[in-house]
């Protein structure tokens, strides 16, 4: 569901990070192009002063670059682990970024000045899981650190705070509003998915399986807005050790056990080899046909959620979806 760098960070984020973010415009008009005045974002390493309208944009995370592309915004440079991972980048964004410059993770510090940016848009891990790096990078611009203290920011969040720093709060509006609408009417349409349970989940080695938990996690809120809830053995173990992601080994894929299933693994051997493993067959997902199979970067946009992914796969999902809403 997220890459392993990212994974082992977040691991350690969720237990540093407990501020929600604010943020105030200290001039905020709905300019699409001009200068506009002064934002300040305040974060938990300290203010951020965006003195004018940003024209030259890093996104350091699936979230931002999409959150940018939404708005018509083409970043200067993009880091996207989920792209690296998978090799291709994820289809709702296309060639979108073919004048953008891919970063990656080497000697990334020298490639984002290369980049010249005056604002660059980071995850919230990487303040306090990659501390020196995310030093040397807020010396090159304004950074901001995600928005939130979770693990996942929630879209909508992202897509205000893009709207307030670049003076297009109206069309932030906009963006929210018809992806909300999105979601309404697949539930209006699926009303046999209130109370269904389902499972995110992806097999990353022979041995270990990420699960999503939290049901008020960013990711977890599509599906609790779709009326839908936490797979039920899923659910125990979180409330048990409060973990929002955390593998499982194996062994214990009846744990997976739910109505509706999106799943991944790393390779296509360790696809053939998920369909294997004993007690898979036997959940009701894969029984009524109600199983996703999504790509690296599908999962990706489910659980790290944007305004251009999730309407993407509510389309790629319906006709799983569909079976999970009118299963027994």
């Amino acid at each position: 569901m997220i890459t392993r760098v990212v994974r082992r960070a977040t691991a350690s984020v969720a237990l540093l990070l407990s501020v929600m973010l604010a943020v105030s415009a200290c001039s905020a008009p709905d300019e699409a192009g001009g200068d506009g005045g002064p934002v300040q974002v305040n974060t938990p390493q300290g203010p951020v002063t965006i003195e004018h309208t940003p024209k030259r944009i890093v996104t350091l995370g699936a979230q931002w670059t999409d959150t940018a592309l939404a708005f018509g915004v083409t970043p200067v440079a993009y880091l996207d682990q989920a792209a690296m991972l998978g090799g291709t980048p994820a289809p709702w964004v296309g060639v979108k970024l073919e004048r953008s410059t891919p970063l990656a993770m080497d000697n990334l510090v020298a490639e984002i000045a290369k980049a010249k940016p005056d604002l660059i848009l980071a995850e919230g891990f990487m303040a306090t899981a990659q501390p020196e790096t995310f030093a040397k990078i807020r010396e090159l611009a304004p950074t901001i650190p995600g928005v939130s203290g979770q693990q996942v920011d929630k879209w909508a969040d992202l897509v205000t705070l893009f709207g307030t720093v670049t003076h297009r709060t109206g069309l932030a509006k906009e963006i929210i509003d018809r992806v909300n609408g999105k979601i309404s009417q697949v539930k209006a349409d699926l009303p046999g998915l209130k109370g269904k349970a389902y499972a995110l989940a992806y097999m990353f080695s022979s041995d270990q399986i990420q699960v999503m938990a939290d049901p008020n996690d960013a990711a977890g809120l599509l599906f609790t807005e779709l009326g839908m809830k936490v797979a039920p053995k899923i659910a125990a173990a979180y409330a048990a050790q409060r973990q929002p992601r955390f593998p499982i080994s194996t062994e214990n894929v009846p744990l997976l056990e739910s109505d509706f299933l999106a799943i991944t693994a790393q390779t296509d051997a360790l696809r053939t080899e998920l369909r294997k493993l004993p007690g898979y067959a036997n959940l009701s997902a894969v029984r009524d046909g109600a199983v996703a199979n999504l790509s690296v970067a599908e999962i990706t946009g489910l659980n790290q959620p944007s305004p251009l992914s999730i309407p993407y796969l509510l389309d790629q999902m319906r006709p799983e979806l569909e079976r999970a809403a009118n299963s027994e």
